[in-house]
C-alpha cells in the first residue's frame, strides 16, 4: 500500500494514460486515428484506445469497494456529502482548466452557450453529437461522473431490496446480470440504421456500464465463501491460465475493434465492434486482478508511481498540448511512418509528463487534501 493506495493500481493507471496518449499521437503525423485499420500496424495502435477500458475497470474496483464492503458487512454506507466532495474535487478542477485552455486554442465554433454548460458539468455524452466535441477525451469522464453518481444510489437500492440480508454470492450474481443487460443494451442500440443514433446510444452509460463490472466483481471477490463463485472470481483469476485468457481476450478484442468490415454497413460493423467490449473488460479485469495479488511492480522505480499519480493529468493535458501543436504547425515529423510516429510519441510524452506531474503536486494533490479535510470536518 502507498498511503491507502494499491501501488500496482497506480502502475496500471500510468499504463492506461500512456496508451491513450499513444493513440492520439497519431495526429501529429498528419493522420488522425482511423476507425478501421488501413495499415497492418494500425491494429496495435488503434488498440491503444482501449486504455480507457483499463481506467473503467480500475474505477469499478476503487469506487465500488467501500460500498461493497459496507453492504456485505451491514455497516452504514459511506456518507454521501463527503463522498461527492472528494469525487468532485478530484475530477473537476483540472478538467475545467484543460477544457478552458482547449477552447482558447480551438474556439467554440458550432457550440451553443447552453452546450458549454453541459460540457463544463461533464454531462456532454447525454447530448447527441456532443460526446467528443471540444475536448474529445471528456466523453470518458462523463461516464466516470455518472458511475460515481450511480454507485451510492445502487448501493442504497440493493440494501433496501435485500433487507433480510445480502450475501457476496447474491451481489455477484446481480452484477453479472447487470453486465449481461449492458451488453444487450449496446447491441440493441446499434440497430438504428442511420448509424448516428446508434453510436450515441451505445456510448450512453447503460451501454458502457459493462466496462465497470469486472472491477465491481473484484471488489466483491474477497467476501466470497467456498463454492462456484469463489472458483470463478478468486481461484480462476489466480491460475496460470488467467494470463493466457487475458492476452487472448485483449488480442481478439483488438482485432475485432480495428478490422471489423465496414463494407457490410455501419450496423454490422458496430455489432462486431461491440463484441470487443466484453473481451476488453475481461482481459483488463484479469490484469487488475493480477495487480491486486502481485508484489509491488514499482519497487525501486519511484518514477512509475509518480506517473501513475499524474495519470489524470497525462490524460487531460496531452490533447491540449497536441491541439496547440497542430494549430501552430508544430508537428515534429509530418509523416505516417512508424519511425515518425515514434518520434512524435516521444515528443508528446516529453511535453505532457512534466506538466502532468506539476498538476498533480500543485493542483490535484492539494485538492484531494482539501476534500479529505472538509470530509473529516463534516463527519
Amino acid at each position: 500500500m502507498q498511503r491507502g493506495r494499491v501501488a500496482n493500481i497506480d502502475v496500471l493507471r500510468a499504463l492506461a494514460a500512456v496508451l491513450v496518449l499513444g493513440i492520439h499521437a497519431y495526429a501529429l503525423g498528419g493522420r488522425v486515428a482511423p476507425i478501421k485499420a488501413v495499415y497492418w500496424y494500425d491494429v496495435p495502435l488503434i488498440a491503444m484506445a482501449s486504455g480507457v477500458w483499463l481506467f473503467f475497470v480500475i474505477s469499478g474496483y476503487v469506487i465500488s469497494r467501500p460500498f461493497v464492503d459496507r453492504l456485505l458487512s451491514s455497516a452504514p454506507l459511506p456518507a454521501l456529502g463527503p463522498y461527492a466532495l472528494r469525487r468532485s474535487l478530484r475530477i473537476y478542477p483540472l478538467y475545467w482548466i484543460a477544457l478552458t485552455a482547449f477552447i482558447v486554442i480551438e474556439g467554440t465554433t458550432g457550440t451553443r452557450p447552453w452546450q458549454l454548460v453541459v460540457h463544463y458539468a461533464l454531462l456532454n455524452n447525454l447530448v447527441p453529437g456532443r460526446e467528443e466535441a471540444l475536448l474529445a477525451p471528456a466523453w470518458t469522464l462523463t461516464l466516470e461522473v455518472l458511475f460515481y453518481a450511480a454507485i451510492p444510489v445502487l448501493a442504497v437500492a440493493v440494501r433496501r431490496a435485500c433487507r433480510s440480508g445480502l450475501s457476496a454470492e447474491r451481489l455477484a450474481a446481480i452484477v453479472v446480470a447487470s453486465w449481461i443487460a449492458s451488453i444487450a443494451f449496446a447491441a440493441l442500440a446499434d440497430l438504428p440504421g442511420d448509424g448516428r443514433t446508434g453510436i450515441w446510444l451505445r456510448f450512453l452509460f447503460p451501454g458502457m456500464w459493462q466496462a465497470f463490472c469486472p472491477g465491481i466483481l473484484l471488489a466483491i471477490a474477497p467476501h466470497l465463501g467456498p463454492g462456484r463463485w469463489r472458483r470463478r472470481l478468486v481461484e480462476l483469476p489466480a491460475s496460470r491460465a488467467a494470463g493466457i485468457v487475458a492476452v487472448a481476450s485483449l488480442a481478439a478484442a483488438a482485432l475485432l475493434s480495428s478490422i471489423a468490415p465496414l463494407r457490410f454497413g455501419i450496423v454490422p460493423y458496430q455489432l462486431l465492434s461491440d463484441a470487443s467490449r466484453p473481451l476488453f473488460a475481461i482481459g483488463y479485469g484479469l490484469i487488475v486482478a493480477a495487480a491486486l495479488r502481485a508484489r509491488s511492480w514499482s519497487e525501486g522505480r519511484r518514477w512509475v508511481l509518480e506517473l501513475g499519480l499524474a495519470s489524470y493529468g497525462v490524460y487531460l493535458i496531452h490533447p491540449v498540448i497536441e491541439a496547440f501543436m497542430l494549430a501552430h504547425g508544430l508537428r515534429p515529423i509530418d509523416s505516417e511512418s512508424i519511425p515518425a510516429y515514434l518520434v512524435n510519441l516521444v515528443c508528446l510524452l516529453g511535453l505532457t509528463v512534466p506538466l502532468a506531474l506539476a498538476s498533480w503536486h500543485w493542483l490535484e494533490r492539494p485538492a484531494v487534501a482539501l476534500a479529505r479535510r472538509a470530509a473529516g470536518t463534516a463527519r
